[in-house]
């Protein structure tokens, strides 16, 4: 029973982590395109960048709550709730615990980091590293759409990139 609850948690982390990787790819390539969709629109309106581009009163006031200073929690965890009753509807409702645990858990830990990673300047040790990796997928739309718990998708798909000549806080300290 524990086997197949540990099963089906990674399956939610599956779930999340690939989705959410191709998901990535596929938005940032239109916006490489310049398509202006929906989805697709502008790196400041897909993260309300955090950066102190001298624009932070601006976005607040855009988004208060800072919804989409990562992406829409609300709609996304609505969606990822979709796909946990689905799972319940074929698997029992006992199954879908874990698979939503894994799913929904690693959701708002990925987006509570990426708040982390454009609050904070500069962090230190493993969440710098992850804080750098995510400093060049900004500056390049071509590697490291993992996210933190999407990085096996990454080395897998070879575009994982630890420094870019592009990024230069990104050549600083690594782990």
């Amino acid at each position: 029973m524990q086997f197949v609850a540990a099963g089906e948690f990674c399956l939610g982390w599956l779930a999340w982590s690939l989705g959410h990787n191709l998901g990535h790819r596929w938005w940032h390539n239109d916006m490489l395109k310049g398509k202006k969709t929906f989805y697709a629109h502008g790196e400041s309106e897909h993260h309300r960048i955090y950066d102190g581009d001298g624009q932070r009163l601006s976005q607040r006031a855009k988004d208060p709550k800072e919804l989409f200073i990562s992406f829409p929690l609300p709609i996304v965890g609505a969606a990822g709730l979709l796909l946990v009753a689905a799972y319940a509807a074929v698997f029992g409702r006992w199954n879908a615990v874990p698979f939503g645990l894994g799913l929904l858990g690693f959701m708002v830990l990925d987006h509570q980091i990426h708040i982390l990673f454009h609050k904070r300047p500069r962090l230190g040790g493993v969440l710098g590293w992850f804080q750098r990796m995510h400093l060049i997928h900004h500056a390049t739309h071509d590697s490291n759409y993992f996210f933190v718990s999407g990085i096996p998708w990454d080395a897998l798909l070879h575009t994982l990139k630890t420094v870019d000549a592009r990024v230069p806080f990104a050549h600083n300290k690594t782990p």
